[in-house]
């Protein structure tokens, strides 16, 4: 049920054209809207996807619960695929056991290296990759941490791929001046509070919860790659992601997963209180108020409002420099994102 002090508007004509058409064209926003529920022509047709059902301890938890309480759904019949988070729902989708997941620029670009054309149609978070060090390190910087053992998410995730690139961007090799420590988030969480590393490179809201208990933030990777690039545009990390060829045949339930998605980004870009009062979602218990306080200020721009030409420059940025410093042997001759329209 929604909530008392949140309204529940389904995702409308008025939400939609706020959101840009998403890069539609206006002959593509009729369809869209049928898909969407929002034509009573269309005859309430589903459109079916696997996608994943993020799990706790990852920024997309309260995607799934905002949707079904702010009523966005519409025309979207979803099947929820459980992932262990971060590099195995990417695993997941290109097996074919996911339809859609979240999928960064480089994934895509690695992906399409080793033979499987993945392309990007719809936005999904920024940047929220952080390092941390506990409340009493005497480190001050991530140059302080060289040579030390860092935690970090999976190998395969957008989140340490991010990671290499804004080190790569200051001059730094992130394998070989770091003693990286990579696996599932929870696992690197355990390792930081019995003190097994010098430091965590972590996405949110573990980030947030690390904080809230005194550790401290040295940076952020979106930081360091504005230093490093001197761009102040926003850093995508990812965005959903599909079969080129799944997209293709089904343009109409991507066209309607991108609606849902910028829909309820622009819920939580009204309304950032959502996030706090979701900390379940998240895996944030009562008790760590503290967490929960800071979750609206620290997460609710890590959603982005727009999917258009300034999100493609950015990951065309983004591939770029991946090729130049060797992430990425090239950058793909087919774009890994596209438009709807």
């Amino acid at each position: 049920m929604p909530s008392a002090h949140l309204p529940s508007p389904s995702l409308s004509r008025r939400r939609l054209l706020r959101a840009g058409g998403f890069g539609l064209t206006a002959a593509a926003i009729g369809p869209l809207l049928a898909a969407c529920g929002d034509d009573p022509a269309s005859g309430n047709r589903r459109l079916s996807a696997k996608v994943e059902d993020t799990q706790a301890g990852t920024a997309g938890a309260v995607i799934r619960p905002i949707s079904e309480r702010e009523q966005l759904l519409g025309g979207l019949n979803l099947s929820y695929v459980a992932g262990t988070g971060p590099g195995d729902v990417q695993n997941k989708l290109l097996s074919g056991a996911l339809d859609v997941a979240s999928m960064g620029p480089i994934g895509a670009a690695v992906a399409r290296e080793a033979g499987a054309d993945v392309v990007i149609f719809s936005a999904s978070l920024a940047n929220h990759v952080r390092w941390l060090v506990p409340e009493n390190s005497p480190y001050r910087t991530i140059e302080d941490l060289r040579g030390k053992k860092v935690a970090t998410p999976p190998k395969n995730s957008d989140a340490y791929r991010s990671t290499q690139l804004s080190a790569a961007v200051n001059g730094i090799d992130f394998e070989a001046e770091y003693r990286a420590h990579p696996g599932a988030v929870l696992a690197g969480l355990a390792l930081f509070e019995r003190g097994d590393v010098d430091g965590i490179i972590t996405i949110e809201p573990n980030a947030t919860r690390l904080v809230a208990k005194g550790a401290r933030q040295l940076s952020t990777v979106t930081e360091l790659w504005r230093k490093g690039t001197g761009s102040n545009a926003p850093l995508l990390l990812n965005g959903q992601g599909a079969q080129r060829e799944w997209v293709e045949k089904n343009t109409e339930t991507a066209a309607a997963l991108a609606a849902l998605r910028l829909g309820a980004h622009h819920h939580i870009a009204d309304h950032p209180e959502v996030l706090a009062e979701l900390h379940e979602s998240y895996g944030i218990p009562a008790s760590e108020k503290r967490a929960i306080a800071l979750l609206p200020e620290r997460l609710s721009g890590i959603y982005p409002q727009e999917w258009n030409e300034s999100s493609f420059a950015n990951l065309r940025e983004q591939l770029k420099v991946a090729s130049t410093t060797g992430l990425i042997s090239s950058v793909p001759d087919k774009a890994v994102y596209r438009s709807l329209g």
